[in-house]
């Protein structure tokens, strides 16, 4: 193959790879083999800064501790000068005595060239060696110029895309902020500590299970957990057990070949190859067949998996989350369920509560889907009314968040006006759970300002929970002037020394 294909062919390969911590070893790697180099390295700065560094060896293996094995000399020159230099002989060019790298690592032969892009140089890349059968001439200067055109293209647009994916999640975790936890919203203890597990467990590569009831956020959850883990930037890839019958999710989930079943008429790449990577998240896991969770373990414990109606393993890298509605304690003792998928999925649990023990969340979450539905329909933000609100803290949500959420955007697209008034909520015509009526007062008024009253003395508490008995903060935080919210506090008894 001559130089020109040869390039040709390195330089196909470095545009197809976008991630920037593939695409230097390969690029370097690729190097190394064409010009015989002992070493190589390509550097990246951002302004002085180096932000990017890959070393390897012509067997193809990291150099460790790279910035002890270079020249620096020479590397500030190329910097400084935007030419390349090709050195045949360091130990006798007068240009470097003032080396010390040269003479201490008994270099004979170094190059350098720029990477430039859009008239700027952003980093170097660098080879150098100590045999005299290997020196390098003017044609590996050349060489070396032409991988350098080839590389600066690739990594500068690998560069840009690691940028614009760093910034992306930099407003999404400001949005997150903004929002309480993304779309996870929540001031109950019940929640914090959920947030609190999820900060410790999203930079691990451990399985999650998640449970909890139907609705109450589970999808959420692991798309915080990926969103907060090193495979951010990968595929987050969500598969419903409970969706599709037995063959059809064995199919999608591990790939098949063109013929495997009927209708079966093209190869197709199955949800765990797309998630290679990054994350899966298998929704209602307790639904899957026994024979299929044997071939799920399998994945889990090395990785291996065959798509249907082939018989090559191949091997994925996807971190497993999975999550379930079912008791999957009495799901294994009715035969439903392995034991030994429950406990290599069950590695760490998280519990998310149902909607009715988080009171104090309601109304948070009702707010912020009002304000969703407004941006989605370009329409002013609506408020819930004094009864909407307390009608809301009444009912006892079996459909969780889901159903809460379905409830406020029908409300906002059939209330007439600014305001959502009771008789706007479907839940006002349903009658009341047996408890909920053994406890409400039998007029209608007096059981609107008991709910009033209780969510009044619940917000205040938490609030001054929260700030440590700070009374200017949780006034500040709730949206009140401090001079009501004391009154408040003094009408429901509550003292600020019992929250220091």
């Amino acid at each position: 193959m001559s130089q020109t294909q040869t390039l040709l062919e390195i330089g196909k390969a470095l545009i197809a790879e976008t991630n920037l911590e593939k695409l230097l070893p390969l690029a370097i790697d690729k190097v190394v083999a064409e010009t015989q180099a002992e070493r190589g390295m390509i550097i990246i700065y951002e302004e002085d800064e180096m932000i990017f560094e890959t070393a390897r060896h012509l067997s193809q293996k990291d150099i460790a501790k790279p910035e002890f094995e270079i020249s620096k000399t020479i590397i500030e020159s190329v910097r400084a000068s935007g030419k390349p230099v090709v050195v045949k002989n360091a130990l006798d060019d007068p240009r470097l005595d003032a080396s010390v790298s040269i003479p201490r690592l008994r270099l004979l032969s170094v190059a350098c060239a720029p990477l430039r892009a859009q008239g700027k140089i952003f980093g170097v890349i660098y080879i150098d060696n100590r045999n005299l059968a290997a020196a390098f001439e003017e044609g590996t200067g050349r060489l070396l110029a032409d991988f350098a055109e080839l590389i600066s293209a690739a990594a500068h647009n690998a560069l840009e895309r690691h940028r614009l994916l760093a910034r992306q999640r930099e407003l999404q975790n400001e949005l997150a902020a903004q929002q309480g936890y993304g779309a996870l919203l929540g001031r109950s203890a019940a929640m914090k500590e959920i947030f609190k597990l999820i900060e410790k467990v999203a930079p691990t590569e451990a399985p999650v299970l998640i449970t909890g009831e139907t609705g109450c956020g589970k999808e959420l959850v692991a798309r915080e957990l990926h969103r907060k883990s090193a495979r951010a930037e990968r595929e987050f890839v969500a598969l419903n057990c409970a969706a599709l019958p037995e063959n059809l999710l064995e199919a999608e989930l591990f790939g098949h070949e063109k013929g495997a079943f009927t209708g079966a008429d093209r190869k197709r790449r199955g949800q765990v190859e797309v998630a290679h990577g990054g994350t899966l998240f298998l929704d209602e896991i307790a639904e899957m067949s026994t024979a299929l969770q044997a071939k799920l373990l399998r994945l889990l414990q090395s990785g291996e998996y065959k798509p249907l109606g082939s018989e090559t393993v191949r091997i994925a890298n996807a971190r497993v989350l999975a999550a379930t509605h079912r008791d999957v304690r009495s799901r294994i003792a009715e035969g439903l369920f392995r034991e030994d998928l429950y406990y290599r999925l069950n590695v760490i649990e998280i519990k998310l509560p149902p909607l009715r023990e988080r009171g104090e969340d309601i109304l948070l979450m009702a707010d912020y889907f009002l304000a969703r539905w407004a941006r989605q329909a370009h329409a002013p933000v609506k408020r819930l009314s004094e009864e909407a609100r307390a009608l809301l803290l009444q009912h006892n949500f079996p459909g969780n968040v889901r159903e809460l959420e379905n409830l406020i955007q029908r409300a906002a697209i059939l209330s007439e006006g600014e305001e959502i008034q009771g008789e706007d909520l479907p839940l006002a015509l349903a009658t009341a759970t047996t408890d909920a009526a053994e406890r409400a007062p039998s007029n209608f008024m007096r059981a609107k300002q008991s709910v009033i009253e209780k969510f009044e003395r619940e917000f205040l508490a938490a609030s001054l929970q929260e700030t440590r008995g700070n009374i200017s903060e949780a006034a500040r935080r709730a949206g009140m002037y401090k001079k009501n919210f004391i009154e408040k506090m003094k009408l429901y008894n509550l003292k600020r020394e019992d929250f220091v």
